[in-house]
């Protein structure tokens, strides 16, 4: 029979879509299970729904029924809340989790490595077309492999499969084989006649042992942080693969797999001494059990922990234990002896130990080589001219960021009262000379380790103050950071986060009482944050956050997270106040030293604050954000920007005729859509700013020329910007266009932003004056109870105030309403998302909703203002 090229084809393709299928998954089936457990999240279960649904497709169309059901009966499940409007809720979760048990069955791990055996052996002699009859030509595989970054989607790292291979021989320090499996415990230990055991093909650095759930969440966190990581479920593969070239860095043991801990022994013994490799293993406990834990730490466990203790605690402990020498920044000591032969025996010891040097032979020159260099340790001799080591350490402990510098005194002076006397004034450790290079080079590692593990595991201690550390402290991090990665893009970034409202909160609480607030707020970040991130004071009202592992964006959904949640907190000092806070975030790519990148952090603060957004990213004036200028200065050229309209709605009464507020919109050449908040910083570094305001002027003048010859006339409110004003009415084409439309009175309203005007309100209040006698209104936004305060304010001529989001927690809101009518203008309540919000803004008396609440943004001005009151 003729085997023709599409069925070649077809059978390429089933035997890559059965390679890739059990990693795709585990995976898959790891992120249900916590959505189910933890909450969902509706983006994460679009993406959920939209896999198992292609996933079920797929397989049906490679003739698998036992996997293609279960499959689309698990999407089915996820379907009906794919629209957002509502998330599963307990029956939903119960049926879920069936469908999630149902799909376990036919898609378990013996099954699904079966099949990616028998596709492996399919494929080990491909098809040629023509064999059948003598033909000639090939068929060349066509492999269904994800694109890269396809698991990233989920926010987890892309992963090759676990391919089945022989199993080696393992032998203990005598030469005695160790047994591979254990009659105890059977469905972990054994591994099924079905399911060969196999190493990871991709050499994992981390391997975890078990089924339990806090594994999962290991796992999950471990790929998110870019590491290789298989999660097996009998010890026979966790033997196989000590026994490799390149085990494993990190073996993690579950509470329901510490049965195997015995096998495991003299194979994990094996791979340290006779192999030389450096594994650590980490058991966990079901509960915090001394005898358990003593058995832990004698099968070769470097930690013993309790499940209880939570993920974070179980990260700081494993993180540590993931370093790996050879990959970790070099040790880098400084060398201070005026003797420039014993400083250089010294530093070429040090230097054929992998360990960055720097000598000086100055003593009074070390200070400043200090703030230069950033060691991890000081090398110094204590007889020296111009200042001995006694004294140059006492003037090194004087600074913060050195307090806890180890500093190692390499000296011949005999006298035993002069070496006590050294480490009194704040030495750690002394040498004699003469030395040797080993006993000189493992002194040295030994305090480097220990005081970077201690830098590590420091700042994870909250308890009362201690979640913060002093601001120069943390940037010595920050520049070690930065010198670590020489030549190299560091990773990493900064989180600026300030309380809103600062001011208020003060006079509310008090000096005292605020201050106690600002630690309380300190200790919740803290207590959200990973391993080696680190939190300073910066300012009255702000807090500074190092993470070193996070880059730009991941801060700023953590950021995002924070925001959301901080309204539902109830801290001690402020149990009565809802909080909220504005944040800016800088990748470790913004600046080349410490200085630099905090700069860079308050621009982006100045900008959420600016734009009224939570949270606001240096990387928006990037230079690889500029693409967006680009399209914007494009769009302005070829007329393609839009507008989005959503309605403001009278609290009590009729309106006298429909109010929309129009949005500006920029739909990218991806298809992506970009709001104003993303706009107006690009448009504003590009110079565009008077072009944009001037279309968006001339094109809600379109709209209401279009409705006025319709008959159905409305009020639109156009957002503008303060600081290019003139700009926007010097050549008088907007004046002439203004005056052609023959509007009604006042159905154009001008909306200003709040701190635009700050200082400069006489200048302000001529020109609204001014746009009074062309027959336009003016609204005034972001207005709070501090704004009322500022010098001229009550002299703008305003017809809208529109409020501060905040007020609505704040319980100022009444009387900010009652200064607005107090002067004739009406007040707006924006951005009102939820139904306690406009409760809180209807209470206080203002006359118009905007938000979501009433109705998200769209192109449709067809609100049905009679129908639909607020």
């Amino acid at each position: 029979m003729r085997v023709t090229e599409q069925q070649i084809r077809s059978e390429e393709l089933k035997g890559a879509f059965l390679r890739h299928l059990p990693q795709r998954m585990k995976i898959l089936l790891r992120r249900a299970e916590r959505q189910r457990r933890e909450g969902w999240d509706v983006n994460a279960l679009y993406l959920l729904e939209t896999e198992f649904a292609r996933l079920a497709e797929a397989a049906g169309r490679y003739g698998l029924p036992e996997q293609a059901a279960p499959l689309q009966a698990l999407a089915e499940s996820l379907q009906p809340f794919v629209p957002g409007t509502t998330l599963p809720d307990a029956a939903a979760n119960d049926a879920i989790a069936q469908a999630l048990e149902a799909l376990q069955a036919p898609m378990g791990q013996a099954a699904m490595l079966e099949f990616a055996a028998r596709a492996e052996a399919g494929l080990a002699a491909p098809l040629r077309t023509g064999e059948a009859d003598g033909g000639s030509s090939v068929g060349y595989a066509q492999m269904e492999t994800p694109p890269p970054g396809y698991w990233r989607e989920l926010g987890i790292a892309d992963l090759e499969l676990n391919r089945p291979a022989a199993a080696a021989v393992i032998t203990d320090s005598a030469g005695m084989p160790v047994p591979a499996a254990a009659a105890a415990d059977a469905a972990i230990i054994a591994a099924p006649e079905s399911a060969p055991a196999a190493p990871p093909a991709a050499a994992p650095q981390v391997l975890l042992l078990g089924a339990d759930a806090v594994l999962h969440d290991l796992a999950l966190h471990f790929e998110q942080d870019g590491r290789a990581v298989a999660q097996v479920e009998n010890v026979e593969r966790m033997l196989v693969a000590l026994g490799g070239d390149a085990p494993p860095r990190l073996l993690v043991v579950g509470a329901r797999a510490l049965v195997a801990l015995p096998l495991l022994a003299p194979a994990l013994r094996h791979a340290r001494v006779e192999a030389g490799h450096r594994i650590a293993l980490l058991a966990i406990l079901e509960h915090d059990d001394l005898g358990a834990r003593l058995d832990a730490l004698r099968a070769g466990a470097d930690h013993a922990l309790p499940r209880t203790l939570g993920l974070h605690a179980l990260l700081a402990q494993a993180e540590p234990l993931l370093k790996d020498e050879i990959g970790d920044a070099p040790y880098r000591v400084l060398v201070v002896d005026d003797d420039a032969a014993q400083a250089a025996f010294a530093e070429t010891v040090l230097r054929r130990a992998g360990m960055l040097t720097r000598t000086v032979v100055e003593p009074l020159a070390t200070l400043d080589e200090l703030e230069r260099f950033l060691p991890d340790l000081i090398l110094m001799d204590i007889n020296m001219p111009g200042a001995d080591g006694l004294e140059l350490t006492a003037l090194i402990r004087e600074r913060e960021a050195f307090v806890s510098t180890p500093i190692v005194f390499l000296s011949g002076d005999p006298d035993a009262d002069r070496q006590y006397a050294a480490l009194d004034a704040g030495g750690d450790d002394f040498i004699a000379k003469p030395v040797r290079p080993k006993h000189l080079i493992a002194a040295v590692s030994n305090r480097v380790r220990r005081a970077r593990a201690a830098m590590q595991r420091g700042p994870r201690v909250i308890n009362g103050s201690e979640a913060l550390v002093d601001r120069n402290v943390l940037f010595d991090r920050i520049a070690r950071q930065l010198a670590a990665r020489t030549g190299v893009a560091p990773g990493g970034g900064l989180l600026l986060v300030e309380l809103s409202d600062a001011p208020r909160l003060r006079e509310r609480l008090g000096l005292g009482g605020f201050d106690r607030l600002l630690q309380q707020f300190a200790m919740w970040v803290a207590e959200q944050t990973l391993p080696r991130e680190v939190l300073a004071p910066f300012g009255p009202s702000a807090i500074l956050l190092f993470a070193p592992q996070r880059d730009e964006a991941a801060l700023a959904a953590f950021a995002e997270d924070l925001a959301a949640r901080i309204g539902q907190e109830r801290f001690e000092m402020a149990r009565a106040v809802p909080l909220a806070l504005s944040a800016g975030v800088c990748g470790m790519g913004a600046g080349a030293d410490p200085m630099a990148l905090l700069g860079a952090c308050e621009r982006a603060l100045e900008t959420a604050r600016r734009q009224g957004v939570n949270v606001a990213r240096h990387g928006a004036q990037a230079p690889g954000q500029h693409a967006l200028a680009a399209q914007l200065r494009s769009a302005l050229a070829e007329d393609t920007l839009s507008l989005a309209f959503q309605p403001l709605v009278p609290i009590a009464g009729m309106a006298a005729a429909p109010r929309y507020q129009a949005l500006l919109r920029l739909r990218d050449v991806r298809g992506s859509e970009h709001a104003a908040a993303a706009l107006l910083p690009e448009a504003a570094a590009a110079g565009l700013l008077p072009a944009l305001d001037v279309w968006v002027l001339k094109r809600a003048l379109a709209v209401l020329a279009a409705r006025r010859k319709l008959g159905t006339p409305l009020i639109l409110f156009v957002s503008q910007s303060f600081e290019v004003f003139e700009e926007v009415w010097r050549d008088g084409s907007l004046a002439q266009a203004l005056a052609a439309a023959e509007l009604p009175a006042s159905s154009l309203v001008l909306e200003y932003r709040c701190e635009a005007l700050l200082g400069n309100y006489p200048d302000a209040a001529r020109r609204f004056a001014d746009l009074h006698q062309r027959g336009l209104a003016v609204a005034l936004a972001g207005v709070s109870a501090l704004t009322l305060a500022q010098p001229g304010f009550n002299d703008l001529p305003l017809d809208f105030i529109k409020l501060t989001p905040e007020l609505a927690r704040d319980g100022q809101a009444r009387a900010v309403v009652a200064a607005g009518h107090a002067r004739g203008a009406l007040v707006i309540a924006p951005r009102v998302h939820d139904a306690s919000t406009a409760a809180a803004f209807y209470a206080a008396g203002a006359d118009l909703l905007q938000g979501n609440f009433v109705q998200e943004a769209g192109v449709q001005l067809d609100y049905d203002f009679v129908g639909n009151p607020a």
